[in-house]
């Protein structure tokens, strides 16, 4: 997420040891000067009066120069051959310049273009050139210039006064000028030169370029699991709704995202200018930054706005920042400012995310965890930014990829755990599904009355109930002429699962021990049981019985209005249970015939939706069918969208 910041000095401290090698094999004297004229190139052109590169290294352009260094040295040609020869050139810092060679004063070619127009390339794609047939001649020393153009990023900091007195210290030579290179962090270049057989070069310059395919094979493919991983959890989380997940699996997505990018690079596969390489860069860091501020916040429930507010404008400064300071061809104070403020932001930015981890770590244990994971990649930041060593990058790539993958074996280790969590609620699930079935059994017939039912829950267990039993003769003290008959109770528990399946546990025992009363006795009496015991919830319940004689006395507590030969029967209709202690319940009085039929559903056949079209199905369709049997009563609805 932060590698562009500190990818100048990662290329530094990479690459140094090949030019220590290479210094060691080019013992001839290396001289450089600022500025730009072509005759420089003429191999008879005296460059005596030019600073010495001690041990190989010039200093690069000041800041607010033009970016033009020449650089001269004589280099031996191989007398053992009379194959084509060519020159490798192995620079310090040729991902970051571009220059044009010069053998005897003929250009052999370029790396990029030179102003105006210049093309920078991000990371270097030809290190060899080939040498026209008579230019050279075995056993003589050719001459060698580089017309090099640095960026205003890859320039020295300060102004050309700077620049002319530490040229002035290091041609001095010996200890004093070794020191003053040192004096220097940052602002010197080098490069070794050799010539060799054309063929012989190419081939290494060929496995080169695959032993950087082949280092990056590993790593990439790592991380596009990672990614594929992230991606198939957002998948997840969007058919579960699931905001913790959708977090998740965004982080473990965009973590690789500028890793793969970097890999890409590296490995040659992409072939880009600096300026379009950062562009890509940004793209690449930006959802990953958002994502981790994010993250953080919202995972721990974080209140304070302004501490976040704080991140996202660090965030915001150095990625503008970094496009201020690498992409102008020219130097000004704005790309002055840009160099160092970028580097401030995004110190800012890591800090302040450490700072939340830190809180997390010490003060939210179930978190700690997780906070680990994320503070490792802003750690490995500041440690690049500080150190400026190739082992601090490399630490960096490992931090992406470490934090990726503790995300992902926490995730799986919360999904295991809820996973067995599910298992054991399924058990228990199941148990109060086998219980609901004993405490509402099917309906059975009873003397003068055919009864059929169907009992199926939206989900495990259910808030709908009934109740059916033979009256007793005798047992109404008030009113004797509902002796016998049925006793019916129909009923729904607002909301659903194991809360619901409570409250119809509670009422069929109240029912199964109640005496045979009045419907709107009855009703009365559960209402005053239901009564704060809901939690906010309602019961809707129909109450009614039918005696030998034919004679229905109903009482209706919100439900639905049950149907007598396919029509709606018009009934007073009450409050639903436990909302008013002192709710009151009139009875309707009706005579049935003994080849009619009552039916009574609950919402379910009613709010049967069509998944396709949205529609409900109804209070027309329900009333059509009523004169079915309860198995295609529920069948219908079934088939219609329940």
């Amino acid at each position: 997420m932060h590698r562009l910041a500190l990818l100048l000095p990662f290329l530094l401290g990479a690459i140094a040891p090949q030019s220590a090698a290479a210094q060691s094999a080019t013992p001839s004297i290396v001289r450089y000067h600022f500025g730009d004229n072509p005759a420089w190139a003429n191999p008879n052109f005296d460059d005596s009066g030019w600073p010495t590169a001690q041990e190989g290294r010039w200093l690069k352009p000041a800041f607010d120069s033009d970016g033009f260094v020449w650089v001269r040295t004589p280099a031996p040609v191989r007398i053992d051959t009379s194959e084509p020869l060519a020159l490798r050139i192995s620079s310090l810092s040729r991902a970051w310049t571009s220059d044009e060679v010069f053998v005897n004063g003929v250009r052999i070619g370029s790396f990029g273009k030179l102003p105006p127009g210049p093309f920078v390339p991000a990371l270097p794609l030809e290190n060899v050139f080939e040498i026209p047939s008579g230019l050279t001649h075995p056993g003589t020393v050719a001459q060698i210039a580089l017309r090099i153009w640095y960026p205003p990023f890859a320039r020295r900091p300060g102004g050309q006064e700077a620049s002319e007195g530490a040229d002035a210290d290091l041609s001095s030579g010996g200890p004093t000028a070794i020191e003053a290179m040192k004096k220097q962090p940052g602002g010197f270049d080098a490069a070794s030169f050799a010539f060799d057989q054309s063929r012989t070069l190419h081939a290494e310059d060929a496995t080169a370029r695959e032993q950087a395919r082949l280092r990056n094979v590993l790593p990439a493919t790592l991380n596009g699991l990672m990614l594929l991983i992230g991606v198939a959890i957002l998948l997840v989380a969007r058919s579960g709704r699931s905001v913790e997940l959708y977090l998740y699996g965004a982080m473990i997505a965009t973590f690789p995202w500028i890793t793969l990018y970097f890999e890409c690079i590296d490995a040659r596969l992409l072939t880009l200018s600096e300026p379009n390489s950062v562009w890509l860069q940004v793209v690449s860091q930006l959802p990953a930054m958002i994502i981790t501020i994010e993250f953080i916040w919202r995972l721990n429930g974080f209140r304070d706005v302004w501490l976040k507010r704080l991140t996202y404008a660090s965030m915001a400064l150095f990625n503008i920042g970094v496009l201020i300071a690498f992409t102008p061809t020219g130097s000004s104070a704005l790309v002055a400012f840009a160099l160092v403020g970028y580097r401030v932001s995004l110190q800012a930015f890591d800090v302040l995310t450490i700072l939340a981890n830190l809180y997390v770590i010490c003060f939210r244990r179930q978190r700690r965890l997780i906070a680990f994971a994320m503070i490792l990649v802003p750690v490995a930041s500041l440690s690049e930014g500080f150190r400026n060593t190739s082992q601090s990058a490399d630490l960096f790539d490992m931090a992406f990829f470490l934090a990726g993958f503790f995300l992902t074996a926490i995730l799986a280790y919360q999904a295991w755990k809820e996973w067995r969590a599910r298992e054991e609620l399924r058990s228990e699930f199941d148990a109060a599904r086998e219980v609901q079935e004993r405490l509402v059994p099917p309906a059975m017939d009873i003397p003068g009355f055919t009864i059929q039912s169907e009992y199926r829950p939206a989900k495990d267990v259910g808030g709908d109930f009934f109740f059916v039993r033979a009256g007793h003769n005798g047992a109404y003290q008030d009113n004797r002429d509902l002796a016998g008959g049925a006793f019916v109770v129909v009923g729904d528990v607002s909301g659903k699962g194991l809360r619901a399946a409570l409250t119809v546990s509670a009422i069929m025992g109240a029912l199964r021990t109640m005496p045979d009363l009045e419907p709107s006795r009855i009703l009365t009496a559960l209402n005053r049981g239901l009564i704060g015991q809901l939690g906010g919830g309602f019961v809707t319940c129909c109450a009614f019985t039918i005696s030998s004689d034919g004679l229905a006395v109903i009482a209706n507590a919100g439900h639905l209005q049950p149907y007598c030969n396919g029509k709606e029967l018009k009934l007073d209709c009450g409050l639903p249970l436990g909302i008013l202690p002192e709710a009151q319940f009139i009875e309707t009085r009706v005579r049935l015939a003994p080849t009619d039929r009552l039916t009574i559903t609950t919402d379910g056949i009613i709010e049967a939706r069509n998944p396709t079209s949205g529609e409900l199905f109804g209070f027309e369709r329900t009333a059509a069918i009523s004169t079915q049997s309860a198995k295609e009563i529920a069948h219908a609805a079934q088939t219609f969208g329940q």
